[in-house]
């Protein structure tokens, strides 16, 4: 079973502890030790996958490394930038990018795997004044190069080209504006104008990325908030840091009842221009904090432009373009079909009963009827009520036999791309055009937010855009109101500068 979605550990000279105890496909990181500035530890992971044989894709885990400085300061660190120094046992590859913020590990066998492990050395390039240092693994799925449709012909406000048909991406080239059009404009919230041009610099999903196989989940936002300053953590909550112990810290101060399934949770109060606060969850509501059953693995909502593009910063990833979006949900080659969602038909079954709720096992009662995928998104109609009223585990519907519309997958693995948190996007006009696809640094600024040249403003979120639904989405006939849809663009005016109970989102790189 498909379990989420991010493991660390936590190492000194002397002592290992383990911490935030979740899985993705069972990820789990242990035995870690400290040698010098070489850090050791031991990775595996269940349901792996190695296609490069044959279309490109697999899957990978991103593993990043923070050290706390003797004066409660969190860094991040950076590897040594010789591939030679890093190794690793078994049937498992090192992939070192450039600016070595990271590396991913990925299986060195073709096939699909139950699973896969190893024992990983990472050396460090500078551990001086380090005290503490964190190990992070992010499960995710390498989008293979190829060309791929932008737009249904059909959706609300989607990209086509300029006659209206779906638009081939075959290329990272610029794109002239003369040569796409907007498909069923918004007759209600009137769409942004597509840009002259587009340039060669802006992601267009072309060439092979990746992607987080999973929207970032409730803990793994604890873990970024719990490296944060207490002024830093005051930018990236709804509620102030020294709040008392059990305060819900990302809901809406108007709705203090309304937690929409976000269990994050102040454990110990903070100190204005002192210590910062310590995170957790406790969705369960019994004041013990990070348990089994309090819903650590479930989507992040509450998520604004701000802290999503903090969260990536810190983790050296990047944000997607809504092209990468469509790539990552319909698959290279693929002809589009009009009004289809992420597992590729027109049709889906509301996941609205939780079973086995707040549990890395939670999924649902419901089952995908034939020809339809699965997802957590409300009603088909508005006066039926919302369903579930909350988020859902990240990978909920996925088994280890499931197909990918029983799972409600994208094409290449990729979860929840419809339905559970609306994906925060890069929009392929207004400012959004500015968007290179520079990488996090892996620090953010003083103020807690990302500090990246070319990404959206953290302030006015100008050329971000929404997409996939989210867990309030109603899904009507196709041409019509239908947020789930790859290629609507309903809301391509609605900027998200606050947070939202159904908002949320991934990174890539």
């Amino acid at each position: 079973m498909n379990r989420s979605v991010m493991q660390k550990i936590i190492i000194t000279s002397l002592l290992l502890l383990l911490s935030s105890l979740c899985f993705s496909n069972n990820l789990q990181l242990k035995n870690g030790s400290l040698h010098e500035n070489v850090i050791s530890f031991e990775i595996s992971w269940n349901n792996c996958w190695n296609h490069t044989n044959n279309d490109g894709n697999y899957d990978a885990a991103w593993i990043f490394t923070k050290g706390k400085l003797a004066n409660g300061e969190w860094k991040h660190l950076d590897l040594s930038n010789n591939s030679n120094s890093h190794q690793t046992s078994g049937s498992v590859n090192l992939e070192l990018p450039t600016d070595c913020k990271g590396v991913f590990a990925l299986s060195t066998n073709y096939g699909t795997f139950s699973s896969i492990s190893s024992t990983i050395s990472l050396e460090i390039d500078d551990i001086s004044d380090i005290q503490v240092i964190e190990v992070y693994a992010i499960e995710m799925v390498h989008i293979s190069e190829g060309e791929f449709y932008v737009g249904d012909g059909a959706s609300i406000s989607s990209i086509g080209d300029s006659q209206g048909e779906p638009f081939l991406v075959d290329s990272e080239n610029e794109i002239t504006g003369t040569s796409l059009s907007i498909v069923n404009p918004n007759t209600y919230f009137t769409p942004e104008s597509l840009p002259e041009t587009i340039p060669t610099t802006f992601p267009k999903g072309f060439k092979g990325f990746y992607v987080m196989k999973y929207e970032v989940s409730q803990i793994q936002y604890v873990d970024f908030l719990n490296t944060l300053s207490y002024n830093q953590q005051t930018n990236r909550t709804s509620i102030s840091p020294n709040a008392e112990t059990g305060t819900y810290a990302m809901i809406n101060h108007n709705q203090p009842d309304s937690l929409y399934r976000n269990g994050i949770v102040i454990v110990t109060p903070g100190e204005e221009n002192g210590a910062p606060a310590v995170y957790g969850i406790n969705a369960n509501g019994n004041q013990s904090f990070n348990e089994d059953s309090d819903g650590l693995n479930r989507a992040a909502n509450f998520l604004s432009w701000a802290d999503l593009a903090a969260y990536l910063d810190w983790a050296a990833l990047r944000p997607i373009s809504e092209f990468e979006f469509e790539k990552i949900c319909r698959g290279s080659g693929n002809e589009a079909t009009t009004g289809e969602f992420s597992w590729g038909s027109s049709e889906v079954t509301n996941a609205n009963t939780p079973v086995n709720d707040g549990t890395v096992f939670e999924t649902v009662s419901e089952n995908a009827s034939s020809g339809s995928g699965l997802a957590n998104h409300g009603n088909t109609v508005a006066s039926q009520g919302w369903g579930l009223r909350g988020v859902l585990r990240t990978g909920f519907a996925a088994t280890e036999n499931s197909t990918r519309m029983e799972a409600g997958a994208g094409f290449y693995g990729v979860m929840e791309l419809s339905g559970n948190v609306w994906e925060q996007t890069v929009m392929a006009a207004g400012e959004g055009v500015l968007f290179n696809g520079n990488f996090g640094d892996g620090q953010v600024d003083e103020n807690g937010n990302a500090n990246v040249e070319g990404w959206c403003n953290n302030s006015t979120a100008n050329g971000v855009i929404l997409r996939g639904g989210g867990w309030g989405s109603t899904v009507s006939e196709v041409g019509s109101y239908r947020d789930l849809a790859v290629s609507d663009r309903f809301y391509s005016h609605l900027k998200p500068i606050n947070r939202r109970n159904t908002v949320g989102g991934r990174g890539a790189r």
